[in-house]
Protein backbone atom coordinates (compact mmCIF):
# COMPACT_ATOMS: atom_id res chain seq x y z
CA UNK A 1 0.00 0.00 0.00
CA UNK A 2 1.23 3.71 -1.07
CA UNK A 3 2.35 5.57 1.80
CA UNK A 4 2.64 9.09 1.80
CA UNK A 5 2.75 12.25 4.05
CA UNK A 6 -0.20 14.44 3.76
CA UNK A 7 0.30 18.34 3.86
CA UNK A 8 -2.34 20.89 4.83
CA UNK A 9 -3.64 21.53 1.10
CA UNK A 10 -4.70 18.36 0.43
CA UNK A 11 -5.84 17.27 3.68
CA UNK A 12 -8.63 20.31 3.53
CA UNK A 13 -9.16 20.04 -0.25
CA UNK A 14 -10.45 16.70 -0.16
CA UNK A 15 -13.29 17.17 2.24
CA UNK A 16 -16.82 17.05 0.08
CA UNK A 17 -20.43 18.61 0.36
CA UNK A 18 -22.17 16.32 2.69
CA UNK A 19 -24.87 17.09 0.06
CA UNK A 20 -23.05 14.75 -2.53
CA UNK A 21 -23.21 12.47 0.34
CA UNK A 22 -26.31 11.61 2.01
CA UNK A 23 -29.88 12.18 0.49
CA UNK A 24 -31.23 14.54 2.82
CA UNK A 25 -35.30 15.84 3.52
CA UNK A 26 -35.17 18.84 6.10
CA UNK A 27 -37.13 19.34 8.57
CA UNK A 28 -39.63 22.17 9.19
CA UNK A 29 -38.14 25.26 9.27
CA UNK A 30 -39.45 27.08 12.65
CA UNK A 31 -39.55 31.18 12.82
CA UNK A 32 -38.88 33.41 15.78
CA UNK A 33 -37.02 30.54 18.06
CA UNK A 34 -35.60 32.65 21.19
CA UNK A 35 -32.17 29.98 21.35
CA UNK A 36 -33.25 28.79 24.54
CA UNK A 37 -33.56 24.86 25.00
CA UNK A 38 -35.56 22.31 27.13
CA UNK A 39 -34.17 20.05 29.58
CA UNK A 40 -35.61 16.67 29.52
CA UNK A 41 -35.86 13.88 31.79
CA UNK A 42 -35.73 10.27 30.59
CA UNK A 43 -34.99 7.40 33.07
CA UNK A 44 -31.77 9.08 35.21
CA UNK A 45 -30.59 10.74 32.36
CA UNK A 46 -31.54 14.53 31.36
CA UNK A 47 -31.57 15.88 27.52
CA UNK A 48 -31.08 19.36 26.10
CA UNK A 49 -33.35 20.13 23.23
CA UNK A 50 -34.46 22.82 20.83
CA UNK A 51 -37.49 24.81 22.83
CA UNK A 52 -39.40 24.45 18.96
CA UNK A 53 -42.28 22.32 18.02
CA UNK A 54 -41.88 19.09 16.76
CA UNK A 55 -40.27 18.35 13.42
CA UNK A 56 -38.66 15.78 11.50
CA UNK A 57 -36.15 15.10 8.57
CA UNK A 58 -34.89 12.09 7.10
CA UNK A 59 -31.51 11.57 5.62
CA UNK A 60 -30.12 7.95 3.24
CA UNK A 61 -26.33 7.62 2.24
CA UNK A 62 -25.77 7.76 -1.19
CA UNK A 63 -24.97 5.34 -3.42
CA UNK A 64 -21.34 4.99 -4.86
CA UNK A 65 -20.89 8.63 -3.04
CA UNK A 66 -17.30 10.42 -3.36
CA UNK A 67 -16.00 8.87 0.24
CA UNK A 68 -17.00 5.22 -0.60
CA UNK A 69 -19.35 5.68 2.49
CA UNK A 70 -22.23 3.21 2.80
CA UNK A 71 -24.22 1.83 6.73
CA UNK A 72 -21.55 -0.37 7.35
CA UNK A 73 -18.54 1.86 7.06
CA UNK A 74 -15.69 1.70 9.96
CA UNK A 75 -13.80 4.36 10.54
CA UNK A 76 -12.71 8.58 11.55
CA UNK A 77 -15.43 11.11 9.43
CA UNK A 78 -14.52 14.85 9.93
CA UNK A 79 -17.66 17.17 9.43
CA UNK A 80 -16.63 20.86 8.75
CA UNK A 81 -18.05 24.14 8.22
CA UNK A 82 -16.17 27.56 6.71
CA UNK A 83 -18.57 29.50 6.65
CA UNK A 84 -19.11 28.95 10.79
CA UNK A 85 -15.36 28.05 11.51
CA UNK A 86 -15.94 24.61 13.28
CA UNK A 87 -15.02 21.33 12.57
CA UNK A 88 -16.07 17.91 14.36
CA UNK A 89 -13.99 14.16 14.58
CA UNK A 90 -16.25 11.56 15.17
CA UNK A 91 -15.96 7.67 14.87
CA UNK A 92 -18.53 4.90 13.85
CA UNK A 93 -18.20 1.18 13.38
CA UNK A 94 -21.12 0.66 10.93
CA UNK A 95 -23.47 3.25 12.28
CA UNK A 96 -22.72 6.21 9.96
CA UNK A 97 -25.88 7.18 9.30
CA UNK A 98 -27.14 7.17 12.95
CA UNK A 99 -24.17 9.45 13.80
CA UNK A 100 -25.08 11.92 10.75
CA UNK A 101 -28.59 11.67 11.97
CA UNK A 102 -27.66 13.12 15.35
CA UNK A 103 -25.21 15.68 14.78
CA UNK A 104 -28.07 17.01 12.01
CA UNK A 105 -30.06 17.35 14.80
CA UNK A 106 -28.23 19.47 16.65
CA UNK A 107 -26.48 21.61 13.66
CA UNK A 108 -30.40 22.19 12.68
CA UNK A 109 -31.72 23.09 15.82
CA UNK A 110 -34.50 20.31 15.43
CA UNK A 111 -36.54 19.15 17.96
CA UNK A 112 -37.42 15.14 16.90
CA UNK A 113 -37.50 14.34 20.55
CA UNK A 114 -34.47 12.15 20.07
CA UNK A 115 -30.45 12.68 21.23
CA UNK A 116 -29.49 15.95 23.68
CA UNK A 117 -27.38 18.78 23.09
CA UNK A 118 -24.63 19.97 24.70
CA UNK A 119 -23.60 23.62 25.45
CA UNK A 120 -21.33 24.18 23.06
CA UNK A 121 -23.55 23.02 20.12
CA UNK A 122 -26.13 25.25 21.21
CA UNK A 123 -24.48 27.86 20.84
CA UNK A 124 -23.20 27.34 17.39
CA UNK A 125 -26.96 25.94 16.71
CA UNK A 126 -28.66 29.33 17.61
CA UNK A 127 -25.76 31.38 15.41
CA UNK A 128 -26.14 29.13 12.57
CA UNK A 129 -29.86 30.09 12.95
CA UNK A 130 -29.83 33.54 12.74
CA UNK A 131 -27.33 34.19 10.16
CA UNK A 132 -29.21 31.39 8.03
CA UNK A 133 -32.13 31.59 9.03
CA UNK A 134 -34.83 29.56 6.30
CA UNK A 135 -31.58 27.66 5.14
CA UNK A 136 -30.75 27.00 8.87
CA UNK A 137 -32.68 23.67 8.21
CA UNK A 138 -30.36 22.89 5.33
CA UNK A 139 -26.78 21.70 4.99
CA UNK A 140 -25.57 23.60 2.46
CA UNK A 141 -22.36 24.75 4.26
CA UNK A 142 -21.17 21.72 5.57
CA UNK A 143 -18.28 19.38 4.35
CA UNK A 144 -17.26 16.18 4.94
CA UNK A 145 -14.51 13.47 5.25
CA UNK A 146 -13.83 9.33 6.03
CA UNK A 147 -10.95 7.56 7.00
CA UNK A 148 -11.77 4.43 6.32
CA UNK A 149 -10.21 2.32 9.08
CA UNK A 150 -9.26 -0.56 6.82
CA UNK A 151 -6.61 1.68 5.19
CA UNK A 152 -5.14 2.61 8.78
CA UNK A 153 -3.92 -0.98 9.66
CA UNK A 154 -1.07 -0.15 12.35
CA UNK A 155 -3.93 1.64 14.11
CA UNK A 156 -6.95 1.17 16.50
CA UNK A 157 -9.97 2.92 15.68
CA UNK A 158 -9.57 4.97 19.47
CA UNK A 159 -5.88 5.77 18.15
CA UNK A 160 -6.92 7.12 14.47
CA UNK A 161 -9.89 8.81 16.16
CA UNK A 162 -7.14 10.92 18.65
CA UNK A 163 -4.73 11.41 15.78
CA UNK A 164 -7.29 12.79 12.85
CA UNK A 165 -8.40 14.84 15.91
CA UNK A 166 -4.69 16.36 17.23
CA UNK A 167 -4.12 16.88 13.14
CA UNK A 168 -6.93 18.68 12.19
CA UNK A 169 -6.66 20.78 15.67
CA UNK A 170 -3.24 21.36 14.42
CA UNK A 171 -4.28 22.43 11.19
CA UNK A 172 -7.30 24.61 11.59
CA UNK A 173 -6.33 26.60 14.91
CA UNK A 174 -9.08 29.39 14.03
CA UNK A 175 -11.98 26.75 14.12
CA UNK A 176 -13.75 25.81 16.81
CA UNK A 177 -13.75 22.25 18.02
CA UNK A 178 -17.28 20.71 18.75
CA UNK A 179 -15.48 17.69 20.26
CA UNK A 180 -15.81 17.10 24.18
CA UNK A 181 -11.98 17.82 24.88
CA UNK A 182 -11.75 15.39 27.74
CA UNK A 183 -13.38 12.49 26.06
CA UNK A 184 -10.55 13.13 23.07
CA UNK A 185 -7.47 14.60 25.21
CA UNK A 186 -7.36 12.54 28.18
CA UNK A 187 -6.02 10.30 26.26
CA UNK A 188 -3.31 12.37 24.08
CA UNK A 189 -0.03 11.90 26.02
CA UNK A 190 -0.43 7.63 25.00
CA UNK A 191 -1.55 8.71 21.56
CA UNK A 192 1.29 11.46 20.61
CA UNK A 193 3.36 8.28 20.53
CA UNK A 194 0.95 6.76 18.35
CA UNK A 195 1.63 6.97 14.50
CA UNK A 196 -0.22 5.88 11.89
CA UNK A 197 1.21 5.47 8.93
CA UNK A 198 -0.69 3.57 6.18
CA UNK A 199 -1.85 6.50 4.36
CA UNK A 200 0.19 8.99 6.04
CA UNK A 201 -1.30 9.82 9.35
CA UNK A 202 0.54 11.22 11.50
CA UNK A 203 1.31 14.75 13.85
CA UNK A 204 1.72 17.72 12.24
Amino acid sequence: MQTYKLNEENNLSNFVSINKVINYVPAKYIPNWDGSFNKIKSGKSFYFRPNKEFSTYNINIINNNPLRLDEKSEGIYIILSDKFNFFYVGKTVAKIKQRLHSHIQKLTSTNNNRYTTPLKWQKLAFNRYNVLKEDSVKLDDLKIKFYHLSEYSSCKIDELENNIYLKYKALLPKYMSLNDPKALESGLTHYKKVTCTDKGIGHP
